[in-house]
């Protein structure tokens, strides 16, 4: 028989904070290198996340170019 299943978390915020592309993309960078540094010091990681995350800076960075 299968295990029972669990719903997914359900977060919340508890405030909200405006912030810029400019600065999400700096602190999405800065995740990006150190996830990046832990998995490869773990001798694998999931590639991909990083290459997931790695879009998702692209196109931020792309955003904010385009509003310049």
């Amino acid at each position: 028989m299968d295990p029972a299943l669990h719903a997914p978390l359900n977060l919340r915020p508890l405030s909200v904070r405006p912030i810029s592309a400019k600065n999400v993309a700096k602190q999405l960078g800065n995740f990006v290198e150190d996830f990046q540094a832990r998995t490869t010091a773990a001798q694998g990681g999931n590639t991909a996340v990083t290459v997931q995350l790695q879009k998702l800076k692209d196109a931020m960075q792309e955003e904010l170019e385009r509003k310049k």
